[in-house]
């Protein structure tokens, strides 16, 4: 399984930060022996996911805005290894249609919105922090299938812990 998921993650890798990231997560699995305790490996891959985040992670409204165009951007750009570093192992997000999706889900769905070739929007980025929560409120304009304007808005729950912002739960409208 794993060899599968490192032939995916490297066919996926893109990005030469990714790269870099996906070298020191293949790393540290392969340095930890089966049945090992997996300590070193957990040290390698929250280095790397420290390399990997947003920089310089404040608990304020300018660090979570940073953090939501990092998000689009590794939508774009095919940069799962941001994702898999920001999304809590219980994040949860629900759809216009009430659908409910996983953080595997949402991972899953890195490689169908990755476009090189489509310029990455800017967001309008709403910011409430409260003590080690925030709650982002982003507006994406973009075109839809035929060309036409359209605006997306989503709705993103984050806690800080360890040093950075994690995101915990979302909801798109």
């Amino acid at each position: 399984m794993i060899l599968l998921y490192d032939r995916i993650l490297a066919s996926l890798c893109t990005l030469a930060a990714s790269c870099v990231l996906f070298g020191a997560i293949s790393d540290a699995r392969a340095e930890t022996p089966a049945g090992a305790s997996a300590t070193a490996a957990e040290a390698n891959s929250a280095a790397a996911c420290a390399a990997a985040s947003t920089p310089d992670q404040k608990r304020d409204e300018d660090t979570i805005r940073r953090i939501e165009q990092g998000w689009i951007t590794a939508e774009y750009r095919g940069n799962p290894t941001y994702l898999e570093c920001l999304l809590e192992a219980d994040y949860r997000t629900s759809g216009k249609a009430g659908q409910v999706r996983t953080r595997q889900d949402v991972l899953d769905h890195v490689p169908l919105t990755t476009d090189m070739a489509k310029p990455v929007p800017a967001l309008q980025v709403i910011v409430f922090i409260h003590g080690n929560s925030a709650m982002a409120h982003s507006i994406m304009k973009t075109t839809d299938k035929s060309g036409s304007p359209k605006e997306v808005h989503f709705v993103d729950g984050y806690s800080f812990h360890d040093g950075r912002w994690f995101a915990y739960a979302g909801a798109d409208f």
